[in-house]
């Protein structure tokens, strides 16, 4: 499994595998790139924050990475198990994660309560053979519902992966 060392938040903007940025609307303060790397895609996201108590200034950042063909997995799962009824082909009733494998990589989507830190829903997408570093933990990005059909994440993610089917990426 490839592994990437972490995108520097402050070069990210003009970094040359930069196939498409998103600004979070839901927080202005916070923007999204996408990187395809070889085979796989780095999803990663910048903040500049400023701490009130003391002044400071710096930049907080964080990425996942996964096989180019996850993300139209995510969109498939999305779609196939989470949109539809257990009798449509979806998830069975209480059932709130879905675990596939694409190119020898385990992935999960997990339905998430909360994942604006205000009540709303969302999604977690989770790469189980990444872990964090100097953690158990697998690398994971949650996006709520408000960033994701409302403010563009999904309509970026597929103009992405129609670009991977069609062989433009």
């Amino acid at each position: 499994m490839k592994q990437f060392k972490d995108i520097d938040p402050l070069t990210v903007a003009k970094h040359p595998n930069l196939i498409a940025t998103l600004p979070d609307k839901t927080d202005v303060r916070n923007t999204f790139y996408f990187l395809l790397i070889g085979d796989y895609i780095i999803i990663s996201n910048a903040r500049h924050v400023t701490y009130k108590s003391t002044g400071e200034s710096k930049w907080l950042h964080y990425q996942i990475e996964f096989p180019k063909h996850g993300l139209k997995w995510f969109l498939n799962t999305l779609e196939d198990k989470f949109f539809k009824t257990e009798a449509e082909g979806g998830l069975p009733k209480g059932t709130f994660n879905y675990i596939g494998t694409v190119n020898g990589e385990r992935l999960k989507l997990r339905r998430a309560f909360n994942a604006d830190s205000n009540g709303g829903g969302g999604y977690a997408f989770i790469t189980l053979d990444r872990k964090e570093p100097n953690s158990v933990w697998s690398k994971s990005y949650t996006f709520s519902d408000s960033l994701l059909f409302e403010n563009g994440m999904i309509d970026t993610m597929k103009d992405i992966a129609n670009e991977i089917d069609e062989g433009k990426l």
